[in-house]
Protein backbone atom coordinates (compact mmCIF):
# COMPACT_ATOMS: atom_id res chain seq x y z
CA UNK A 1 0.00 0.00 0.00
CA UNK A 2 0.83 3.33 -0.69
CA UNK A 3 -0.22 6.25 1.13
CA UNK A 4 0.48 9.97 1.32
CA UNK A 5 0.73 11.90 4.07
CA UNK A 6 0.57 15.95 4.78
CA UNK A 7 0.13 18.49 7.64
CA UNK A 8 -2.50 21.16 7.06
CA UNK A 9 -3.88 24.17 9.44
CA UNK A 10 -7.90 25.67 8.63
CA UNK A 11 -8.24 29.23 10.19
CA UNK A 12 -10.98 31.12 11.70
CA UNK A 13 -10.36 33.74 8.96
CA UNK A 14 -12.49 32.74 5.95
CA UNK A 15 -10.39 32.06 3.04
CA UNK A 16 -11.96 34.73 0.62
CA UNK A 17 -12.46 33.62 -3.19
CA UNK A 18 -13.77 35.91 -6.05
CA UNK A 19 -17.05 36.06 -6.30
CA UNK A 20 -20.24 38.11 -8.53
CA UNK A 21 -21.97 40.45 -6.81
CA UNK A 22 -24.44 43.31 -7.66
CA UNK A 23 -22.76 46.23 -9.14
CA UNK A 24 -21.90 48.49 -6.32
CA UNK A 25 -23.05 46.30 -3.71
CA UNK A 26 -19.83 44.63 -2.63
CA UNK A 27 -20.03 41.79 -0.23
CA UNK A 28 -19.21 41.88 3.04
CA UNK A 29 -17.68 38.89 5.34
CA UNK A 30 -18.44 39.13 9.30
CA UNK A 31 -16.19 36.77 11.13
CA UNK A 32 -14.64 37.09 14.39
CA UNK A 33 -10.82 38.17 13.93
CA UNK A 34 -8.77 35.39 16.31
CA UNK A 35 -5.12 35.14 15.62
CA UNK A 36 -3.73 32.03 15.39
CA UNK A 37 -6.83 30.23 16.46
CA UNK A 38 -7.44 26.91 14.05
CA UNK A 39 -8.05 23.58 13.49
CA UNK A 40 -4.94 21.53 13.00
CA UNK A 41 -4.99 18.50 10.35
CA UNK A 42 -3.22 15.53 9.06
CA UNK A 43 -4.62 13.99 5.79
CA UNK A 44 -3.93 10.57 4.09
CA UNK A 45 -4.19 9.16 0.90
CA UNK A 46 -4.17 5.97 0.14
CA UNK A 47 -3.63 3.71 -2.90
CA UNK A 48 -3.92 -0.28 -2.33
CA UNK A 49 -2.69 -1.82 -5.69
CA UNK A 50 -3.71 -5.56 -4.44
CA UNK A 51 -7.36 -4.59 -3.15
CA UNK A 52 -7.52 -1.66 -6.15
CA UNK A 53 -8.58 0.84 -4.28
CA UNK A 54 -8.34 4.33 -2.93
CA UNK A 55 -8.55 5.91 0.63
CA UNK A 56 -8.67 8.95 1.87
CA UNK A 57 -8.23 9.73 5.97
CA UNK A 58 -7.90 12.68 7.86
CA UNK A 59 -7.18 13.85 12.09
CA UNK A 60 -7.80 16.99 13.51
CA UNK A 61 -7.03 18.41 16.17
CA UNK A 62 -8.29 22.23 17.59
CA UNK A 63 -6.01 24.63 18.75
CA UNK A 64 -2.45 22.86 18.42
CA UNK A 65 -0.40 21.95 16.62
CA UNK A 66 0.66 18.74 15.30
CA UNK A 67 3.32 17.71 17.37
CA UNK A 68 5.70 14.14 16.90
CA UNK A 69 3.37 12.73 19.96
CA UNK A 70 0.20 13.43 17.41
CA UNK A 71 2.44 12.56 14.77
CA UNK A 72 3.21 8.47 16.14
CA UNK A 73 -0.39 8.12 17.32
CA UNK A 74 -1.56 8.59 13.99
CA UNK A 75 1.18 6.04 12.90
CA UNK A 76 0.34 3.45 15.34
CA UNK A 77 -3.37 3.50 14.41
CA UNK A 78 -2.57 3.51 10.58
CA UNK A 79 -1.15 0.05 11.67
CA UNK A 80 -3.48 -1.18 13.14
CA UNK A 81 -6.43 -0.33 10.08
CA UNK A 82 -3.81 -0.97 7.88
CA UNK A 83 -2.27 -4.37 8.39
CA UNK A 84 -0.31 -5.72 5.52
CA UNK A 85 2.94 -3.15 4.35
CA UNK A 86 2.82 0.80 3.84
CA UNK A 87 5.38 2.48 1.84
CA UNK A 88 4.54 6.01 3.66
CA UNK A 89 5.52 9.15 1.45
CA UNK A 90 5.76 12.61 3.35
CA UNK A 91 7.61 15.72 3.07
CA UNK A 92 10.55 16.46 5.63
CA UNK A 93 8.57 18.25 8.00
CA UNK A 94 10.66 18.57 11.75
CA UNK A 95 8.37 16.63 13.23
CA UNK A 96 8.74 13.70 11.01
CA UNK A 97 12.55 13.75 12.29
CA UNK A 98 12.23 14.11 15.50
CA UNK A 99 13.57 11.38 17.72
CA UNK A 100 10.55 10.00 18.52
CA UNK A 101 9.07 9.59 14.99
CA UNK A 102 12.16 7.76 14.33
CA UNK A 103 12.07 5.48 17.02
CA UNK A 104 9.02 4.32 16.46
CA UNK A 105 9.73 3.70 12.77
CA UNK A 106 12.86 1.56 13.60
CA UNK A 107 10.28 -0.85 15.43
CA UNK A 108 8.20 -1.30 12.44
CA UNK A 109 9.53 -2.85 9.55
CA UNK A 110 7.01 -3.28 6.95
CA UNK A 111 6.36 0.67 6.82
CA UNK A 112 8.70 2.15 4.62
CA UNK A 113 9.13 5.70 4.95
CA UNK A 114 10.21 7.73 1.63
CA UNK A 115 10.36 11.87 1.63
CA UNK A 116 9.12 13.94 -1.07
CA UNK A 117 12.38 16.35 -2.53
CA UNK A 118 12.37 19.80 -0.34
CA UNK A 119 9.98 22.69 -1.85
CA UNK A 120 7.72 20.31 -4.13
CA UNK A 121 4.37 20.38 -2.53
CA UNK A 122 2.81 19.76 -6.12
CA UNK A 123 4.11 16.17 -5.87
CA UNK A 124 1.64 15.82 -2.69
CA UNK A 125 -1.95 14.67 -3.92
CA UNK A 126 -3.20 15.49 -0.22
CA UNK A 127 -2.37 19.15 -1.19
CA UNK A 128 -5.39 19.18 -3.66
CA UNK A 129 -7.47 17.59 -1.29
CA UNK A 130 -6.45 20.69 1.24
CA UNK A 131 -6.88 22.88 -1.54
CA UNK A 132 -10.38 21.68 -2.50
CA UNK A 133 -11.23 21.37 1.20
CA UNK A 134 -10.34 25.58 1.52
CA UNK A 135 -11.45 26.90 -1.43
CA UNK A 136 -14.70 24.97 -1.99
CA UNK A 137 -16.30 23.86 0.73
CA UNK A 138 -14.94 26.22 3.40
CA UNK A 139 -14.77 29.33 1.00
CA UNK A 140 -16.20 32.65 2.72
CA UNK A 141 -16.95 30.48 6.06
CA UNK A 142 -17.16 32.51 8.99
CA UNK A 143 -17.44 30.27 11.81
CA UNK A 144 -19.04 31.71 15.14
CA UNK A 145 -16.47 29.95 17.06
CA UNK A 146 -14.02 27.03 17.38
CA UNK A 147 -16.13 24.16 17.49
CA UNK A 148 -18.23 25.44 14.22
CA UNK A 149 -14.96 25.24 12.50
CA UNK A 150 -13.81 22.13 13.54
CA UNK A 151 -17.41 20.56 12.46
CA UNK A 152 -17.53 22.61 9.47
CA UNK A 153 -13.98 21.53 8.13
CA UNK A 154 -14.59 17.69 9.28
CA UNK A 155 -17.67 17.95 7.50
CA UNK A 156 -15.85 18.77 4.34
CA UNK A 157 -13.08 16.56 4.28
CA UNK A 158 -15.33 13.47 5.20
CA UNK A 159 -17.76 14.10 2.48
CA UNK A 160 -14.12 13.85 -0.06
CA UNK A 161 -13.84 9.95 1.74
CA UNK A 162 -15.80 7.77 -0.31
CA UNK A 163 -14.85 9.66 -3.97
CA UNK A 164 -12.81 7.42 -5.13
CA UNK A 165 -13.05 9.59 -8.90
CA UNK A 166 -11.75 12.71 -6.50
CA UNK A 167 -9.21 10.49 -5.13
CA UNK A 168 -8.02 10.11 -8.23
CA UNK A 169 -8.28 13.93 -9.38
CA UNK A 170 -5.58 14.49 -6.79
CA UNK A 171 -3.03 11.91 -7.24
CA UNK A 172 -3.61 12.69 -11.39
CA UNK A 173 -3.08 16.11 -10.88
CA UNK A 174 0.62 15.50 -9.45
CA UNK A 175 1.35 13.31 -12.72
CA UNK A 176 2.96 10.67 -11.05
CA UNK A 177 3.60 7.32 -13.11
CA UNK A 178 0.49 5.72 -10.72
CA UNK A 179 -1.59 3.56 -12.25
CA UNK A 180 -5.08 4.09 -10.44
CA UNK A 181 -7.54 1.59 -9.42
CA UNK A 182 -11.05 3.06 -10.53
CA UNK A 183 -13.86 2.20 -12.17
CA UNK A 184 -12.36 -1.59 -12.12
CA UNK A 185 -9.91 -0.68 -14.72
CA UNK A 186 -6.47 0.36 -14.10
CA UNK A 187 -5.49 4.33 -15.58
CA UNK A 188 -2.38 5.47 -15.74
CA UNK A 189 -1.95 9.05 -14.77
Amino acid sequence: MLAFWDESGFLMVPLVQRTWAPCGQTPQLAHRLVHHTRVSAVGILTVSPRRRRLGCYHFLQPRDSIDDTVVVAILRQMRRHFRRPIVLVWDRLSIHRSNSVTDYLQTVPDLQVEHFPAYAPELNPVEALWADAKCHDLAHFCPHDLAELEDTTSTALRSKHDDAARIAGYIRRTKLPLRLPYNDSPLST
